[in-house]
């Protein structure tokens, strides 16, 4: 099996457990706008998750930037005892840090309440407060086990920390189905706890199976390795504290439009990021030990070669799935999200916030991709400027688009798609990684034939939906965007074949080999 198939093996294998820890996911937040709607009693909730919620899910998205290049480091230059002092010492940093994080949380929760919905009343404020007391708890699991979680793709073992999403959010979702009306609010606080418990668990089981784990309670590490450690756990900080600042600015704007534009706008953000990470970032994730043990042994070939392949392999599986998302938006968000308090007005407000984050589908995705690829450069200054710049943007543009245009609730989407655009420009511009040297004619002709693709089966499917009537039911939706989509990927598909960029005769040879096995 060569290099390319194995990193497109691992990708299926990420992809496939990240769409059920993110199907998942969106059935959590299904779970939750069943019962509280788009109303002040969902934005009361969303406020006092915030800043617990940022906290989680930049330990989950970006923790594997700098510890996957940390431990595949180690593996390729240390023995497996020196792997393992490494281990111990991330796990005592984190724990110690985030322990320390959780109860300044919990003892500043009013202050920071105030500061992130200061157009909230009282009696929300006290309440998003109390909630986010409990909240910040979850933070001390969720680190611990992302640590555990890098280590295992370090060592290439993706299917059990792809799937541990998965365990988290239904053990969520059961809680929130079978404790809502009798907990209200607390049942989702309860199934946060127990779900990063359990993902905790999972992890840690599939860990003490597979290797002789030696802990060791060590706060001490030199070396190029830890000094690489440090670099990009300084920038993952910054960079941290820098989008809190993004997220909380966007909730303060937020707030004082109408009641649940915050929790629609914080619904659109969490799918458009839940696609792009199930897309590009599970390819990126089978791709980061690949270029992060590549860019150790200093082999710049390889890791030329291994970007342009992630880049194809992203191209070819977000472009799509835009193409469904801006086109089906409306029929999407109802499918998934209108029932309960949930009402078709609701659904109505909840389709164009998302139909304006698809927008940033894209240039999103080649942003994350970029952040896996420098820090496997160990680029942690540029991922750190990169990030400080399209931040400043994105706050800039939101201020723009909602307090001088006036859009209201599109206007924070858009501010995010100029934001990353821009970001893009200035990656290519200032050629961070030497990123062009990967982007050459080849890859360029690849995008065309994908934009082809792309271009007919949006065509497609307004064909089709010019023939088919609007669905009024939630089974006539779903088979609506069975056919709408389905059509369209067959188009795509075959448009892939046709041009040559997906070789049927190469995927014939394959599976004839893989029947004689």
């Amino acid at each position: 099996m060569t290099v390319k198939h194995q990193m497109f093996r691992s990708s299926m294998v990420v992809g496939i457990f990240s769409f059920l820890g993110s199907l998942t996911g969106i059935l959590v937040e299904v779970s939750i706008a069943a019962n509280l709607g788009l109303s002040m009693a969902s934005d009361t909730f969303y406020v006092a998750f915030t800043v617990p919620y940022i906290i989680t899910n930049l330990i989950s998205a970006t923790g594997q930037f700098s510890l996957v290049p940390f431990f595949s480091s180690l593996e390729a230059h240390h023995p497996e005892e020196e792997v393992w002092r490494g281990f111990s010492y991330v796990v005592n940093l984190v724990f110690l840090g985030l322990g320390t994080l959780a109860v300044f949380g919990v003892l500043t929760s009013p202050w920071l309440i105030r500061g992130i919905a200061p157009g909230f009343t009282v009696e929300q404020t006290q309440l998003a407060a109390h909630l986010a007391r409990w909240l910040f708890i979850i933070i001390v699991p969720a680190g611990v086990a992302e640590i555990m979680r890098s280590f295992l793709f370090s060592r290439h073992r993706f299917a059990v920390p792809s799937s541990a999403n998965f365990f988290r959010n239904a053990t969520v979702v059961l809680s929130v189905l079978f404790g809502f009306r009798r907990y209200s609010y607390y049942s989702i606080i309860f199934g946060y706890m127990a779900g990063y418990l359990v993902q905790f668990v999972v992890l840690g089981g599939q860990l003490l199976s597979s290797f002789p784990v030696r802990y060791s309670i060590s706060f001490r590490g030199s070396g190029e390795a830890f000094r690489n450690l440090r670099g990009a756990g300084l920038a993952q900080m910054a960079t941290a504290l820098s989008w809190q600042g993004v997220v909380i600015v966007e909730r303060i704007i937020a707030s004082f439009l109408p009641p649940g534009t915050l929790t629609a706008l914080a619904y659109g953000l969490k799918i458009m990021s839940t696609i792009s990470e199930v897309l590009a970032g599970s390819i990126g994730t089978a791709a980061l030990p690949r270029l992060s043990k590549a860019m150790a042994r200093k082999a710049l070939a390889e890791v030329r070669v291994a970007l342009r392949d992630t880049l194809e392999f992203s191209l070819a599986l977000v472009a799509p799935f835009m193409v469904f998302c801006l086109m089906l938006s409306h029929n999407i968000i109802r499918l998934f999200f209108e029932r309960g308090r949930f009402t078709h007005d609701a659904a109505s407000l909840m389709a164009l916030v998302f139909f304006y984050y698809s927008l940033s589908l894209l240039p999103f995705a080649a942003v994350r991709l970029l952040n896996f690829y420098l820090f496997a450069c160990n680029e942690a200054a540029s991922f750190f400027r990169l990030a400080v710049f399209q931040y400043v943007l994105n706050i800039g543009f939101d201020l723009f688009y909602v307090g001088l245009l006036h859009l209201g609730a599109k206007g924070i989407p858009l501010g995010m798609l100029t934001s990353v655009a821009f970001a893009c420009g200035l990656a290519w511009r200032r050629d961070l990684g030497k990123v062009r040297d990967a982007i050459d004619r080849t890859l360029g002709l690849f995008a065309l034939k994908v934009g082809a693709g792309c271009l007919l089966a949006a065509l497609a499917i307004w064909g089709l939906r010019l023939w088919m009537a609007a669905p009024q039911t939630g089974v006539g939706n779903f088979v609506y965007l069975s056919i709408t989509c389905g059509a369209g990927s067959a188009v795509y598909l075959l448009v892939l074949i046709v041009t040559g960029t997906l070789p049927i005769s190469e995927l014939r040879l394959k599976w004839q080999r893989q029947r004689d096995a």
